[in-house]
């Protein structure tokens, strides 16, 4: 159930906000703007909520780090591809075991102390030996080498998809701030806040649910036009709506997300406020399957629910009038792989037929399908209560599930429980979510959800098949981008 638009809510003020907040703002030749240019300070209002200004502990703050306090070594542009951050260009060996990066001048860290390769090598060390998420460095890469402005990794395997899934998601960091930090989650009085990014800083108040950021003078790249950034955290929609119309806040912002469509309506009609709608890079809604028992485990019994949702009520549950049917595949068509496939169709007749070749029939007459057992089938979905657009697509899959004779169970958890049930395999169908990263990372088109291998908050891990690893090793091998294409097909 892939949709494939969303929307995003602002006021005059949004272009100045995107993933790379800094960059989408205009600014002189020389990095310098004239006192008419500064806009005051960006108000941003988020669901997001955070708890610590620790980039290492809080999944919400490292969002917002990422927008403005750190670097780095490559960002992504809007096609989700890699472009220069920190390191202004590189070099990969024909054998894809070496990846040379060259840093830009003239980066500060806040403190005025310069960005050196010792920063970008010791980072990666120190993430590698204290920070459990990162110890896949460990794996990954055997050593770092620095030689003036230069940071070489020399890496156990062949790895063609280094500036995606290492050189963008690894924020650098200040080492002679961390060197003295030996538990990341407790670090004491250290200025771990401190970074290289084109905001500073300020202050967190997770009891007044605000988080602030001020403009760096210093920054190397284009200086922002707003002189500081105000986020408003942990709002609800209803209060989030009620702070557009009044003009409290700016823009509303949450990672990976756009604004639910059941407000815009009622937003549309006040004044200042605009809508600008852009091509999904995400999954917003995708049902996946344990496929390891009960009968989600069966290669037809998937096929033969497949015909059973209401694609056209689902796309506009989640996306209003601009959603659109999915089709078989995965990936949406923002990507430069995507491959057009044909649209999914909704036939509860046809996914009966199917269910009753498989031997289920309701021999009771209750408008249930029975199992060998003389019981119903009964389908337990786990769903995140964190997500919006559930309230609405859940009753929409119990009804169409019960169109075909199948009794669904409805199981909300927040993000921990449904990670840890995931892990555990206590669920029958399970409801996610898919972001812009996501769908690039490990070896891309939304493998990295999948892959056995690969545990991690928000993915599935759940296909074990030898093909499927294989392929998934090729690709992340690769170097040769005249290949890539066909790997991907």
């Amino acid at each position: 159930m892939r949709v494939i638009k969303r929307f995003e809510i602002k006021t005059a003020l949004l272009a100045a906000l995107c993933i790379y907040l800094a960059m989408c703002i205009g600014c002189g030749s020389d990095g310098k703007n004239s006192p008419e240019d500064d806009a005051g300070n960006l108000r941003i209002g988020t669901p997001m909520q955070v708890r610590q200004a620790n980039l290492l502990a809080d999944y919400s703050y490292n969002i917002l780090a990422m927008l403005a306090t750190h670097e780095t070594l490559v960002r992504f542009d809007s096609a989700m591809r890699p472009v220069p951050q920190l390191a202004k260009s590189w070099e990969v060996s024909p054998d894809g075991r070496q990846w040379r990066f060259h840093l830009v001048s003239g980066a500060l860290w806040h403190d005025g102390r310069p960005v050196t390769a010792a920063d970008v090598k010791f980072t990666f060390e120190y993430l590698a030996a204290h920070h459990s998420a990162s110890a896949w460095i460990r794996d990954l890469v055997s050593d770092i080498r620095t030689d003036g402005n230069t940071v070489t990794f020399l890496l156990t395997k062949p790895y063609g998809r280094f500036l995606i899934n290492v050189g963008f998601i690894v924020r650098i960091l200040p080492r002679h701030v961390w060197q003295t930090v030996e538990d990341p989650l407790k670090p004491g009085k250290a200025d771990i806040t401190l970074g290289c990014g084109p905001f500073i800083f300020e202050n967190s108040d997770p009891l007044g649910n605000r988080v602030t950021f001020r403009k760096n003078p210093s920054y190397y790249g284009p200086l922002p036009m707003m002189e500081g950034l105000e986020f408003f955290t942990n709002l609800t929609f209803d209060a989030l709506a009620l702070s557009l119309g009044r003009g409290d806040i700016d823009v509303f912002y949450k990672y990976a997300s756009g604004f639910p469509p059941p407000y815009l309506p009622k937003l549309a009609k006040m004044e200042k406020i605009q809508f600008i709608t852009a091509e999904s890079m995400g999954v917003p809604a995708a049902l996946g399957f344990n496929l390891k028992q009960g009968p989600a485990s069966l290669p037809d019994f998937r096929k033969a629910i497949l015909p059973a949702f209401d694609y056209e009520k689902i796309a506009y549950s989640l996306m209003g009038s601009s959603g659109k049917i999915p089709s078989t595949g995965f990936v949406p068509p923002a990507f430069d792989f995507y491959l057009q496939l044909p649209a999914l169709v909704f036939s509860p007749g046809q996914s009966r037929r199917q269910l009753a070749a498989m031997g289920l029939s309701d021999t009771d007459s209750d408008g249930y399908l029975n199992l060998s057992s003389g019981k119903n089938l009964s389908l337990t979905i786990l769903a995140r209560s964190d997500l919006e657009g559930t309230d609405a697509l859940l009753p929409i899959l119990s009804h169409n599930f019960k169109q075909v004779g199948i009794d669904l169970k409805i199981e909300r958890a927040d993000l921990s429980t449904w990670i840890a049930r995931v892990r555990e395999g206590r669920f029958d169908l399970i409801l996610f979510r898919t972001t812009p990263w996501g769908m690039v990372m490990d070896a891309g088109c939304g493998s990295g959800y999948f892959d056995s291998r690969r545990e991690g908050g928000g993915t599935l891990a759940n296909i074990e098949d030898l093909a499927f690893h294989l392929l998934c090793d090729r690709i992340l091998k690769n170097t040769d981008p005249s290949t890539e294409r066909q790997l991907y097909h």
